[in-house]
């Protein structure tokens, strides 16, 4: 039995391709190409963030994005992390939950993320309770995608505001019961 170099490999090469209508130097440059192509992280689009509850507890918000996976190969995220800051100045303190999601190639994906952050301090809760208007916020994170040769956290940022109703509610919701004191009708 006889061993084959890389050398003898490439003595057999011109042969292997003298019938082909591509030259060795091609054939070189497109193998090479292929094989040592980096896989591009996908692109994550914000889509809103709509508060769906205020209470006692913290600030649900369901983030709406669209993910996109610019690669020839399925990718899968795993986690999402979220971190909001209401106002510019109050933090709510970051979550992580798993989300289990496939990305197919070049197709634009949805993703419905469902964020519980809890009130870090009540008395952020108490100052956001007495604003005159609407309360913004932003929420930045990150998706964790990949699995065995690829893991990548891609960042997002998305903005909304909770109403000055929703605000007020929580924080009466965040009161000891007061017998005879009861919310405000509106």
């Amino acid at each position: 039995m006889t061993r084959r170099t890389s050398t003898g490999m490439l003595r057999l090469l011109p042969a292997l391709v003298r019938g082909s209508v591509v030259p060795p130097a091609a054939l070189f440059v497109s193998l090479g190409l292929g094989a040592c192509s980096k896989p591009e992280p996908p692109t994550l689009l914000p889509k809103e963030a709509q508060v769906t509850a205020v209470g006692a507890a913290g600030l649900n918000v369901l983030v709406k994005m669209e993910a996109t996976n610019p690669n020839r190969v399925t990718l899968s995220a795993q986690s999402v992390t979220g971190k909001a800051t209401l106002d510019g100045k109050w933090s709510l303190g970051t979550v992580t939950i798993a989300k289990p999601i496939t990305l197919p190639p070049n197709t634009p994906t949805m993703i419905d993320v469902p964020l519980t952050m809890p009130w870090s301090d009540l008395q952020a809760l108490g100052a956001i309770a007495q604003a005159s208007g609407p309360i913004p916020y932003v929420i930045e994170g990150t998706v964790a995608i990949g699995g065995e040769s690829l893991n990548v956290n891609v960042p997002f940022s998305v903005p909304g505001t909770i109403t000055r109703d929703q605000a007020i509610g929580a924080a009466l919701k965040s009161l000891p019961a007061i017998p005879g004191l009861t919310a405000p009708a509106h």
